[in-house]
């Protein structure tokens, strides 16, 4: 390999780049450079030094992906995806929200921000040029996910179904959306794995907004009345569109004020 191919790189930095690509490592961590290098002093300069050069892209302290020997600088990013989920490691996560919601066509708009709900943590980041943000859940709310496969990576998503679920509980644009998204998506989900999710939600709000506009798009009474096993107190009414005022009819049903 020509040193002269690859300006601006020493030859020991060129070595360790080329080297974990040989290898076929997925992330260029500072373990595994010191192992290179044979101590920590000379492995931390020269990834330092890659860094600044733009030949690494940083997930967090120690761990990089490398930018490919042959791809320019400027022209090579990761795929977002991948990213969110190496910045998990062995935190169980899914990517959901915003990012599924365009994903599977609830929406056109383009999410600015990669949504990774996960078990441990809840920050931002900047990772590139791409932002992620971890939001932490329950354990009770991990379920209704599934596994898409990019560069040969497992990416856990939400399901469908599941995505239907967050969206009702974290809706993009109006209120008056979420029932767009169920009419255009009721006949191409699995129903009853859908309303299995709304009763394993831990949000009885959630599940008396989904039934009230369930019943208006004639979902038969089958699903429904499974539904409402799980309403909790009849007293209880919530609103309907949670950023309209506490006023309108009371709908019994479901526990619901039609304040749309």
């Amino acid at each position: 390999m020509s040193q002269k191919r690859y300006k601006g790189l020493s030859k020991d930095e060129l070595y360790l780049i080329s080297r974990a690509e040989y290898e076929k490592q997925k992330l260029l961590t500072g373990e595994y450079a010191k192992k290179v290098f044979g101590g920590p002093k000379k492995a931390a300069n020269i990834l330092d030094k890659l860094k600044r050069k733009g030949r690494l892209v940083q997930i967090e302290r120690g761990k990089y992906f490398i930018v490919p020997i042959k791809s320019p600088n400027q022209l090579w990013s990761p795929n977002e995806f991948v990213t969110a989920k190496y910045w998990m490691g062995d935190t169980p996560y899914y990517l959901g929200y915003f990012s599924m919601y365009n994903y599977w066509g609830f929406t056109e708009q383009v999410p600015q921000t990669v949504f990774v709900l996960n078990t441990g943590k809840s920050r931002t980041k900047v990772i590139g040029e791409i932002r992620y943000k971890a939001v932490k859940i329950g354990t009770n709310k991990y379920y209704g996910t599934a596994k898409i496969k990019i560069d040969e990576e497992d990416i856990c998503i939400s399901d469908k179904e599941r995505t239907l679920v967050d969206f009702i509980y974290n809706p993009v644009g109006s209120f008056e959306n979420i029932k767009k998204v169920l009419k255009d998506n009721i006949k191409q989900i699995n129903i009853n794995k859908f309303i299995g999710y709304l009763v394993r939600f831990p949000m009885v709000a959630v599940r008396k907004r989904a039934g009230y506009l369930l019943a208006e798009l004639k979902i038969p009474d089958l699903y429904l009345g499974r539904l409402k096993k799980h309403l909790g107190g009849s007293a209880t009414f919530v609103v309907l569109d949670p950023a309209r005022p506490r006023s309108g009819k009371m709908n019994k049903d479901w526990g619901i004020i039609v304040n749309r």
